[in-house]
């Protein structure tokens, strides 16, 4: 029962993330530009995550200087570039393309994981690497007419998919033991101050007073659904699973993400885009996949507990 708990937390999560490249589509129709969009995100959920850890324990936030450093690199060249990358990908090649390239990520880890960290390059891994490849090359259909036009919009999109792999073998190997939600709490900070500097050196503003009412509704909604619920949910369901079996799990996310595209924004998938998100996934179980009863990695972890 226990198990099944954990299992329809991680499905409720995936579909929680899932509405993300959403919802951040439908803000840019209503006028909202990924830089201040994003930058007050952060700032937001920022103060979300810091409330709920000073309700639940208030010594949590105290860390270190050395910690703060750390929080700083994997924010500002990881999670931060990440998030960049991906709102600005959603407004060249839309809610669903954006997604599933994301879920290039494991195979990116474990490259870094093999060139970096001196970690085996196993059968598995080269499978899940060409695979997840072969898939990616589909959904940005290289081989098709729109591939060239595509081109910003699909590099994005593995942008995000490589700043996201950095945060999850750094904050795996320098954080390891620092719990999740602090982490979060002081990536979503440093952050928005990330994003607020690269929004004001571009010569934009950070002013949402041309903001119509609706993309007030849809930020709250950004914070509230794809970024809280989603994180508190994943972690509930962490602990009964595992993390790769969860892992495995949050695959769901993309496939929620294209039929929600499909119903609220009108986008479609040519029939070979829908194989290469297939494709594209049965490398990311083959990356993560374990026989029953084997013993748990002492490698880096794919995390997707902490979405984009």
């Amino acid at each position: 029962m226990e198990r099944r708990g954990a299992l329809i937390s991680v499905v409720a999560s995936a579909a929680c993330f899932s509405t993300l490249a959403v919802l951040t589509k439908i803000a840019y129709r209503y006028g909202a530009g990924p830089l201040p969009l994003l930058t007050w995100r952060f700032v937001a959920v920022a103060l979300v995550l810091a409330v709920w850890q000073l309700v639940r324990s208030p010594g949590a936030l105290r860390v270190s200087a050395g910690d703060i450093g750390r929080y700083s690199i994997l924010s500002l060249t990881g999670y931060g570039a990440a998030s960049l990358c991906f709102f600005f990908a959603v407004r060249y090649v839309g809610a669903s393309v954006t997604t599933v390239l994301l879920y290039t990520y494991p195979a990116i880890v474990s490259l870094i994981a093999w060139v970096f960290l001196g970690e085996p390059f196993t059968w598995r891994r080269l499978a899940a690497i060409s695979l997840t490849f072969a898939g990616c090359a589909l959904v940005a259909d290289v081989l098709g007419a729109r591939g060239s036009a595509n081109l910003t919009g699909v590099a994005l999109g593995l942008g995000a998919a490589l700043g996201y792999a950095v945060f999850n073998v750094f904050s795996f190997r320098w954080m390891g033991r620092q719990p999740r939600i602090v982490l979060m709490t002081y990536t979503f900070a440093i952050s928005a101050i990330g994003v607020a500097a690269v929004t004001l050196l571009s010569g934009n503003s950070l002013s949402t007073a041309a903001w119509a009412p609706g993309v007030w509704g849809l930020l709250a909604l950004i914070v509230l659904i794809p970024t809280v619920i989603a994180v508190l949910l994943y972690l509930r369901g962490l602990g009964g699973l595992g993390a790769a079996q969860a892992a495995i799990i949050s695959t769901f996310e993309p496939l929620f993400t294209i039929l929600l595209a499909m119903a609220v924004l009108g986008e479609r998938l040519s029939p070979l885009q829908w194989a290469g998100a297939v494709i594209l996934l049965a490398g990311v179980v083959l990356a993560e996949w374990r026989p029953s009863g084997s013993r748990a990695r002492k490698t880096v972890e794919v995390d997707e507990f902490a979405g984009l």
